[in-house]
């Protein structure tokens, strides 16, 4: 049996992107399912905001981070337009194409280094993961699924999941990344626990 996993993340947090490469590695090696849950940075911070320079404390902060688990990330010079992004991976979810449009947005925003600000770009890659792309600009457009980004923000604030990542071990928040191998201890003991408890 799988254990899906929660992970309260955004998109323009570089630290997201390394917890997503650690993840889609551990996912085959272990019977987990990220749950990966949208919340915008915008939403928690007010400091934060699309265009703002990424200052060179925290770019040092990543780059630190980074280090430790062996993945390289070169932030983004300002912070990304993420609210998009996320909303597109839950209309994503609802096509049945989460994991295409998921890694995508990743690549664009951390390899490619595409503005996933831009509604054009955004379209492109919802159209290489199989959605349609009128029908995404719409529902971008409209802000269908912005309800569903303020559910995800109520829950990881009844979680203390106030970090990027976050994710959801049980009731337990683990915030942030570590290298692959420590994950995989986190992750395998909670997969004996759960299996001890199952209704836990």
């Amino acid at each position: 049996m799988r254990v899906v996993i929660p992970v309260y993340f955004d998109y323009a947090s570089s630290l997201c992107y390394i917890a997503w490469r650690i993840t889609n590695q551990l996912r085959v090696e272990l019977p987990i399912d990220p749950l990966w849950k949208g919340v915008p940075i915008t939403l928690r911070d007010r400091r934060v905001h699309a265009g703002k320079e990424v200052t060179p404390a925290d770019r040092e902060k990543i780059q630190s981070v980074a280090a430790e688990t062996g993945i390289t990330v070169d932030p983004p010079p300002h912070w990304l337009d993420s609210e998009a992004a996320v909303q597109g991976s839950e209309l994503a979810r609802e096509a049945g194409v989460f994991d295409a449009y998921h890694d995508a947005v990743f690549r664009a925003a951390f390899e490619e280094r595409l503005d996933i600000g831009r509604l054009g770009v955004l379209e492109e890659l919802a159209a290489r993961a199989g959605m349609d792309r009128a029908r995404f600009r719409a529902d971008i457009e409209s802000g269908r699924m912005a309800g569903k980004l303020l559910e995800h923000q109520r829950e990881a604030d009844q979680f203390s999941a106030l970090g990027y990542p976050t994710f959801m071990l049980g009731d337990f928040p683990l915030i942030g990344i570590q290298r692959a191998e420590t994950m995989r201890l986190l992750f395998e003991r909670f997969i004996e626990l759960r299996a001890q408890k199952p209704g836990a």
